[in-house]
């Protein structure tokens, strides 16, 4: 059977919200490749570059990319496809740029200028936890990367990453945390973690939210990332 769809490519009408671009601004988009962030949490390197204004064209943002000047979490990327997503950094030294990701109340991609000269340490969402054969507790994060666990995490807790990739903090899902909205009708809110419910056969686990600004709301915990 032929291939019926375009793999190298989204097609304009059905771009994932994420990209911030409208359904009629482009016949097709392309495709970040699959691995990291979910294909509607996540963009093509080369699609960030023009979004942000490094390039006017694919094959402007496609030069700068292969010959290695952009870095994605400290390490040289040379795939226009390469997925970016919540989290992380990318800095391109040429330009004296450092641009963290995050995601803004519309769900769309928000991208923030650091200095780079305070990368500091990036925050992941624990996702999966298991352990190995030899008995080494493995992390799952939310960007599709695994780490080994040196102290007590537990699923939906965040860890934080400096640029070596080591783990630092660990920001535990409990009564008080800081929490981000990565997900649901909040997303892109701040707030406290006021309450846990715990879930059932029937429901998912879920927390009330107490906002910075606005009432209490309830949302499943698969929704937020512990920040505090």
């Amino acid at each position: 059977m032929g291939n019926k769809g375009n793999n190298r490519h989204i097609k304009g009408l059905t771009t994932p919200k994420y990209l911030g671009i409208g359904k009629k601004q482009n016949a097709y988009v392309i495709k970040p490749r699959a691995g990291r962030h979910t294909l509607g949490r996540s963009i093509a390197l080369s699609l960030l570059l023009r979004k942000l204004g490094m390039a006017d064209t694919a094959k402007d943002a496609a030069k700068i990319i292969k010959t290695g000047n952009v870095l994605v979490n400290k390490k040289v990327v040379k795939d226009v496809k390469f997925p970016i997503g919540l989290s992380d950094i990318i800095e391109i030294p040429e330009a004296k740029k450092c641009i963290s990701v995050s995601i803004d109340e519309r769900a769309h991609i928000e991208t923030k200028e650091k200095d780079s000269a305070e990368y500091g340490s990036q925050l992941f969402k624990v996702i999966g936890k298991y352990k190995t054969h030899d008995n080494q507790i493995m992390l799952r994060l939310h960007d599709g990367s695994v780490i080994k666990a040196d102290k007590k995490v537990m699923v939906n807790d965040s860890v934080a990453l400096n640029d070596k990739g080591a783990m630092g903090k660990v920001f535990s899902l409990q009564n008080g945390a800081k929490c981000f909205v990565i997900n649901g009708v909040h997303v892109g809110t701040s707030g406290l973690v006021k309450s846990l419910v715990n879930g059932t056969i029937q429901t998912e686990a879920s927390v009330l939210i107490k906002p910075e600004q606005g009432e209490e709301f309830e949302t499943l915990v698969k929704n937020i990332m512990i920040t505090g």
